[in-house]
């Protein structure tokens, strides 16, 4: 990194799944109305090496949350989640590039229900001390490209999601 881009330091990183999340947005029924949900359990590491970075973010399939107990048994059937055969949702992170101050590149691949694809993202890092940083990114993903194929014509194919992780550094 050049002297003008935060230090995120070498080492072993973990995630805090306290203060981390993993959310959608789905605009359901034409688009008339917007669905949100979350997941309640996250984990996952980082580590950071001179010869680059990998990491991992698991999600459990089954955690899904959006308000509505019903829906949330539905998604996770093989409709759509398939969680009894693909129990966790995985972003593996296989190149972390500094593109500013506090800018990133996240190249990985996401699987979810079976079906791995890759996925870039432009993240935001905030570093607020040097044991601890936060991760944050936005994206629109095309869910039946990603293996969610469940409610076609009631659920769109471009579905909003919002990740912010909260790593804390082990070895710090």
């Amino acid at each position: 990194m050049t002297n003008d881009q935060p230090a995120l330091a070498a080492g072993t990183w973990s995630l805090d799944g306290e203060s981390s999340h993993a959310r959608f947005t789905a605009a359901t029924l034409g688009g008339l109305v917007k669905t949100p949900g979350h997941f309640r359990k996250l984990s996952g590491s980082l580590s950071i090496e001179p010869s680059g970075a990998r990491g991992v973010l698991a999600i459990d399939a089954a955690s899904i949350d959006t308000g509505n107990r019903m829906r949330d048994r539905h998604l996770r059937t093989r409709d759509f989640f398939g969680v009894s055969k693909h129990p966790e949702l995985r972003y593996e992170l296989q190149t972390l590039t500094p593109l500013g101050p506090d800018t990133l590149r996240l190249d990985g691949q996401l699987t979810i229900a079976g079906t791995r694809t890759r996925l870039p993202l432009d993240a935001v890092l905030h570093v607020h001390s040097d044991t601890q940083v936060e991760i944050s990114a936005r994206t629109d993903v095309d869910r039946v490209a990603l293996g969610v194929r469940g409610a076609p014509g009631m659920v769109p194919r471009s579905v909003e999601l919002d990740v912010r992780v909260t790593l804390r550094r082990n070895d710090g």
